[in-house]
């Protein structure tokens, strides 16, 4: 009951100062994931490993998060989220540390598969976590996490993109000046537990209610229809985000600057996107908005496959990634809604499941096709994944939920 009054009077003066600490967190993290996704890939290629290799690099972890998802949610559960951010946050920082500080080829695949034990808890936890909080200001709450997020990322990526060409001279080669820049990249990720100390404890209700019921025998039936269209999301994501700077550097001849500079220019249409999306759900049906939103994401990956120059694949992207998040953002808000309080976690750790296996698929596939100089195949590959993601939507919940005015 005090919980609850806390939280109602939070939604009048702001945010719980829980939200806001997480929302710290989420900041300094993903400016280090945002250089990691600039710099990474190079960083393998410029020691002569080939994109093969980088492949099975990229697939580990997603591979492992598919295993570990499950396991991690229930840990959640058990032990609350304030100690699984913890723990999930330090191992995930040491692992990339792992990944970079040698050229050692074992670390790399064993730093790659412990990210991978541990990182789904970032989204398994966002969920319950904010819902928990955020009383009926979730959509707000999704949203804004949402912003931070790609702000992160974006000044991540800008770094990423720009560090390399001023820190060259003051190193032996390439290779060095990359691995200092991840290195400091994966220090930053530690550095963002420390807010996560002062969250307010939340231990579970009764934890000898918890049980592996709704994960696996007695699984929800949406949460299984959520499940399926994730696998496809994941899909049309990770094709174009695991190599859409190996793109611009060599389909689109363009740089890492330029890269970088496209990275943080992203952040733009994305917060756009991301505070009209609300609204739009708000006036008219959230779910509307996730349909809408992945048609024209499809149109965009589509773009990306069949032009060569960088300034058009760049714009098309921008609208890609920045549709995609603000439909990924109103669909988690959306399962969250339809979610019994029971299956809540399970729904959550059943997305990121299947959203890893769609990594795994996009790693695999898609080193192979930069092996091959594929390039286009890449968005083309996006684009179909996200039509099908698209119809299973309206397939799946159209009837029930799209003549809601506000869902």
């Amino acid at each position: 009951m005090t919980c609850n009054m806390a939280i109602e009077t939070q939604e009048k003066v702001g945010f719980n100062k829980n939200i806001i600490l997480y929302l710290i967190t989420i900041l300094l993290i993903n400016i280090g994931f945002g250089v990691f996704g600039a710099d990474f890939n190079l960083y393998i290629l410029s020691m002569d490993m080939s994109p093969d290799f980088l492949g099975i690099i990229l697939s580990l972890t997603p591979f492992a998060q598919v295993f570990a998802a499950i396991p991690i949610g229930f840990m959640t559960e058990k032990i609350g989220n304030k100690r699984s951010l913890i723990i999930v946050n330090l191992i995930v920082g040491f692992a990339y540390f792992l990944r970079v500080f040698s050229a050692n080829q074992t670390l790399i695949l064993f730093g790659s598969f412990l990210v991978g034990t541990v990182q789904a808890g970032y989204f398994i936890i966002r969920m319950p976590f904010i819902s928990q909080y955020a009383g009926k200001q979730k959509d707000r709450e999704f949203t804004i996490a949402s912003i931070v997020f790609y702000t992160a990322m974006a000044v991540g990526n800008l770094a990423g993109g720009f560090l390399p060409a001023h820190l060259n001279p003051l190193f032996p080669n390439e290779t060095i000046t990359y691995r200092t820049i991840l290195i400091g990249s994966s220090l930053l990720i530690i550095l963002g537990t420390i807010p996560l100390f002062l969250l307010a404890e939340d231990k579970p209700e009764d934890t000898k209610a918890i049980s592996l019921s709704p994960y696996l025998k007695g699984i929800d039936q949406n949460t299984v229809k959520f499940a399926v269209i994730e696998f496809f999301i994941g899909i049309g994501l990770g094709f174009l985000m695991f190599f859409m700077n190996v793109l611009f550097i060599y389909y689109y001849n363009s740089s890492l600057q330029a890269f970088g500079t496209m990275s943080a220019v992203l952040i733009i249409p994305t917060v756009i996107f991301l505070f009209i999306g609300p609204a739009l759900a708000k006036k008219y049906n959230g779910l509307k908005v996730v349909i809408g939103s992945r048609i024209l994401s499809a149109v965009a990956a589509l773009l990306i496959a069949v032009t060569a120059n960088p300034l058009l694949g760049a714009s098309a992207y921008l609208v890609f990634r920045s549709l995609l998040g603000v439909g990924q953002s109103l669909w988690v808000s959306f399962a969250s809604s339809i979610s019994t309080k029971r299956s809540r976690t399970a729904t959550s750790t059943w997305l990121e499941i299947t959203f890893q296996i769609g990594f795994v698929v996009a790693a695999l596939a898609g080193g192979q096709l930069i092996a091959r100089e594929a390039y286009p195949t890449l968005g083309i590959i996006s684009s179909v994944s996200m039509l099908v993601a698209f119809i299973l939507t309206i397939l799946f919940f159209g009837k029930k939920y799209l003549s809601h005015k506000s869902m």
